[in-house]
Formats: structure tokens, sequence, C-alpha cells
């Protein structure tokens, strides 16, 4: 019996040099934004592995290419984090059914130098991108303004820029976890913060959270907003600080429940009982946040319905069967055991 030969493809071209596989295509199209010591690279690759192109590349030629990318930012373990997870999950699953294929890339500076995001449109790889954890650091996104690529931004928005997105409603969720704070008693709450320069919904958070304090005429002094960096041990740091400033305080508000997750470690190591001796709500609900000891107060956003719901979008968008996509998805304030008034401040009649 002949032996099978393995079939190589664009992944393992990709993989073996060491590049996307967007560079790939762009280099088998003999792009001249490629540079020449990437282009022997990957020829050298390809005549190493003895690729034959296979229906991606022929593809190219065809006027669409059922690929769509999804665009993610440059961070440490950017893939192993949980929000960004649900979010590709409900892209990815949704995408099969409709019978395309996802791309995932990061927006490095080389990959925005280069301008290999209007690339991979031009080269017909892809037929439409889905951008998460976009900020105001990403300037190029003012190029798909009014552009005829097919472009949303996922869970975020920009006020500078008229782009398409598929946002939560940010505003509401801070809205309802605020009030519940307030409705419980409690008067002096720090806020573990994250992004608020460059990220849109960040500040919307915190700026919906400081309206309701304003309401009910709470004092919210500068260093009792703390930044933690989105991350848990952000979190378990900025809520030492919080506590070393401010002993007083009855609850804390932070920005994601990654940070209120190391917000309740550190709570845990000083000794401090939640909810009794201080409150904790997040934002996100994340899967740990119901797992958690005591279990987490949070604001729901559906985070993979997100997903779902910006590739159905993207691909409207494509077909020509949309020409403006602006949606805000609807969260909830999820009640668990975190959060509760306080022996120091409690009201029997609702405030607000």
């Amino acid at each position: 019996m002949k032996p099978s030969v393995k079939r190589y493809t664009i992944k393992d071209i990709a993989e073996q040099a060491g590049v996307s596989l967007s560079t790939v295509s762009l280099v088998m199209n003999n792009n001249p934004r490629i540079s020449e010591a990437t282009r022997q690279r990957v020829l050298e690759t390809i005549e190493r592995l003895g690729y034959q192109p296979n229906r991606l590349a022929r593809s190219l030629a065809w006027r669409r290419s059922q690929t769509i990318a999804v665009l993610l930012p440059q961070l440490r373990h950017t893939f192993a984090d949980v929000y960004f997870g649900e979010i590709i999950s409900g892209i990815h699953d949704r995408a099969t059914k409709l019978g395309y294929k996802v791309m995932l890339e990061v927006a490095r500076a080389e990959f925005i130098e280069s301008r290999e995001y209007i690339q991979l449109y031009e080269q017909k790889v892809v037929d439409g991108m889905l951008f998460i954890g976009s900020n105001a650091r990403h300037e190029f996104i003012r190029e798909f303004a009014g552009s005829e690529y097919p472009f949303v931004l996922v869970n975020n928005y920009s006020r500078e820029f008229d782009l398409n997105y598929v946002v939560s409603n940010y505003r509401y969720g801070a809205w309802q976890a605020a009030n519940h704070l307030v409705r419980l008693g409690h008067r002096r709450i720090g806020f573990i913060a994250g992004g608020l320069n460059d990220i849109q919904t960040s500040r919307d958070i915190f700026d919906s959270f400081q309206q309701v304090l304003q309401e009910h005429n709470i004092t919210l002094e500068p260093s009792q907003v703390v930044d933690g960096w989105l991350t848990e041990e952000g979190g378990r740091q900025a809520t030492e600080q919080l506590l070393r400033a401010h002993g007083d305080l009855t609850a804390i508000f932070a920005l994601n429940d990654k940070m209120a997750l190391g917000a309740l470690r550190k709570l845990n190591e000083l000794g401090l009982r939640c909810p009794d001796d201080i409150a904790l709500v997040g934002f996100d609900d994340i899967p740990a946040a119901s797992f958690a000891t005591p279990a987490l107060t949070t604001v729901r956003q559906p985070l993979y319905d997100i997903g779902k719901l910006a590739c159905e979008h993207l691909i409207e968008l494509i077909h020509g069967r949309a020409s403006r996509v602006q949606e805000v998805v609807p969260v909830q304030l999820i009640v668990r055991e975190s959060c509760g008034a306080t022996k120091k401040s409690v009201v029997t009649t609702p405030v607000g």
C-alpha cells in the first residue's frame, strides 16, 4: 500500500516561517509591503515543505474568501483571557454555522505600521473584520470610518470616529450596581478602575458610577479611585491601597470581575469579612464570579452572545444586507453573596 503523503497547509507555512497567515498570503501575492527578509523566509519554507496551494489560496481570486478576521490587542496572554475567550467562542460558533472561517490577528506594531489590516481586504484574504479590545491608542481604526470595508468594533465604541459596533449597555450596568450599593446604605465606596483614559466603555462605567453618587450627595475623593490595570493582581494591590488610605470604606466597586476577585483575595488576607465588613461588586459575570467565596455580585454582560451578534452583523454588512450597525446589548445586575448592607450603615428604607 502506498504510504500517505502529508499535505501541508498555509497554516503550516505560517507556523514554520514564524509569521501570520495573512503575511503568507501577501507573500504569495507578491505584495510590495512585505520586507525582503520576510518574503525570503516564507518562500524558503514553501519550497522546503513542497507546499501546493489549497482552497484558501485559490479563493484569493474569488470575490469573497468566506473568511473573517478577529483582531485582538497586543496584551500578555490575550488568548488565555476569559473575557476575550467568551467573545471569540461566540464569533467562531456563529461564523461556522454561517459558512465562514475565522482568522485571528493581533494589533501588534508591525501589523499596524504596514497597514496589513487594509491589505487583508485588498488581497481578498478576508471579507470583513471584528476588533475586540480596541482603545484610544488604536488610531488606525479611523480608516474604517465611512470605508467600504466591513468592520465592526466588538463590545466597545468610539466617540471620535463613526464606526460600526455592538456593545453592552455599560452605563446602565454601572447605574444598577451603584444604586444597589446606595440602597444598601453604603456611603463610603472605593472604585477600582482600569483603562479610564483610553477605553470608552471603562469611562462609561466610571461616569455612570459618579453620577449616581452625585445624585445622592455622596462624596468620591480622588484617592478613592485606584487603577487596578484590569487584572486580578492589580485588583489585589488596588484594594490594599484603597484601604490604607480609607479604612472607613464599606464597599468597593471594581470595573471588572478579575479585579473584583483580586480585591476579594486581599480582603481575605486582611481578615476582613465580605460582605459583613466590606461589600464588593464586579462587572462582567465571568464564570469564576459565581464560584468565588462569597459568590460575587456583578453586572452580567452576555459576552458569548455579543460575539455571535457581532459576527451576524458583520456578515450582513459583507452581503450588503446592512449599511450601518450600532447596537447596544442589555445587561443585568446579578446579586450574590458579596454585596450586602453593612453593620455600620444600615437603612430600612431604600434610597433613591
